[in-house]
């Protein structure tokens, strides 16, 4: 009935695709990003991303706002003020209000009055280090997806990951002041203009935001390609980011706006679930762009694929010789006398055994006829011998020679049955010790 239904979907599937080509190729290319995103560990690496960021943006607020005292000379003495009401104003949504009076608010006027060039030299390490690690999930990430992670060492990665952080700190350094303190100053010199630039602004974030992204993915991946294949994911992710913010302001209302457990630790909590839904966006639309250029690759991706592979078909021929040639310098290997004992025995655990009881063999008598091997413990095609130990008669039964064989009970293994009373064979047997199987026959 389930294979039945399976048969016709899958021929429905076919028909559809058949009839709706673009329209299946779009879903093909959605599946195979859903595959990628789980193969690469996106949920995971969007993790430790935000973990960093949230680790640098202390030491990052903190040596920025050291550079911009230092800089006062320049910017002027109320552009710095502003951007030290937008600091506090920013510190006040993740800490209570005597936090920031009694701690932030005196360490952001230190660093603005010029702070120790020592202080200012720790705090930046320390910015650098935890956000170029952040940096670099991202290039790493996107690099994996791509398939071309052979071709990127990793300290060229990392040094990579720490130019394009430094990059960053730059442009937040030269661009902070004109958002502080851009759009008042644009009201006192053109204040009819006021309701253009309103209109004006998201739709300008929006878009220094995408082509923002698309620079990440052209700076991550080793291989260069036209800056608009890189479109299509940077677009994805921004609608991803959108999406996800309106969701999570809408859960962390929910959970938040109340009373809550969290106390003081609400904000920080929403600050590390916002920039794990933003590195999760970027992820995803690496994930789309990589999977693009699987479909319709160019040709330097291409080419770059084809080397890798080149490389891993040579690393694989050479593992394989050097096995060779060790096996042919080591010879046979040699037979141990245990071998026929271990092979009954996990012939039982598997169920191809069929008694708990093995036999301890005698010698046996001249003229004695030998009997046949147990299938698939390698003594088959040893050659019959004349002087084989007699088998018993069953199990309390004794020995042609007329004696009784001593009898040894072996454990039982946890996990395994004991096999139907009565039933014997060549399986649960234990050919004899090698002193007694190739020694003198015994006398009669």
């Amino acid at each position: 009935m389930l294979k039945r239904a399976a048969r016709g979907a899958a021929a429905w599937a076919d028909d559809w695709c058949e009839e709706h080509p673009r329209a299946a190729r779009l879903a093909v290319l959605v599946g195979r990003t859903a595959r990628t995103t789980a193969r690469t560990r996106i949920v995971g690496l969007a993790a430790e991303s935000a973990f960093f960021s949230l680790l640098s943006l202390p030491a990052l607020l903190l040596g920025l706002v050291g550079t911009l005292g230092h800089l006062r000379p320049v910017l002027g003495t109320g552009t710095v003020l502003e951007i030290r009401v937008w600091l506090l104003d920013l510190a006040a949504t993740a800490l209570t209000a005597q936090t920031v009076d009694s701690i932030v608010a005196p360490l952001v006027d230190e660093f603005l009055a010029g702070a120790e060039t020592g202080l200012l030299s720790v705090t930046f390490l320390v910015s650098l280090w935890s956000g170029s690690r952040a940096m670099n999930v991202f290039i790493d990430a996107i690099t994996i997806a791509y398939g071309l992670d052979e071709l990127r060492g990793y300290v060229r990665q990392r040094v990579l990951a720490f130019v394009a952080y430094l990059g960053g700190l730059l442009f937040v350094l030269a661009v902070l002041p004109v958002l502080v303190a851009g759009p008042d100053l644009v009201h006192r010199l053109l204040p009819a203009t006021v309701g253009y630039l309103n209109l004006a602004y998201w739709p300008t974030v929006g878009g220094l935001s995408t082509l923002a992204v698309a620079l990440l993915y052209v700076l991550s991946t080793p291989v260069r390609t036209p800056l608009w294949r890189y479109l299509p994911g940077a677009l994805v992710a921004m609608a991803v980011l959108l999406a996800g913010s309106v969701l999570l302001r809408l859960y962390l209302d929910a959970s938040f706006g109340q009373v809550t457990i969290y106390g003081s630790l609400s904000a920080p909590i929403a600050i590390l679930a916002w920039l794990w839904l933003m590195a999760l966006a970027v992820l995803i639309g690496s994930a789309l762009n990589a999977e693009i250029d699987a479909m319709w690759p160019t040709p330097r991706t291409a080419a770059a694929r084809a080397q890798i592979a080149a490389r891993r078909h040579a690393r694989a021929k050479a593992l394989v010789d050097r096995r060779e040639a060790a096996l042919r310098s080591a010879g046979p290997l040699p037979e141990h006398d245990d071998d026929q004992e271990i092979t009954a025995r996990m012939r039982r655990l598997l169920g191809w055994g069929s008694d708990r009881y093995i036999d301890t063999p005698e010698p046996a008598g001249p003229g004695t006829p030998a009997e046949p091997a147990a299938p698939g413990t390698g003594a088959e095609d040893a050659p019959a011998r004349e002087d084989a130990a007699p088998r018993a008669d069953g199990p309390e039964g004794p020995a042609e020679a007329g004696q009784d064989r001593p009898r040894r009970r072996v454990p039982e293994q946890p996990g395994t049955l004991p096999a139907p009373a009565g039933e014997t064979g060549a399986a649960g047997e234990t050919p004899p010790p090698p002193a007694e199987r190739h020694g003198p026959p015994a006398s009669s």
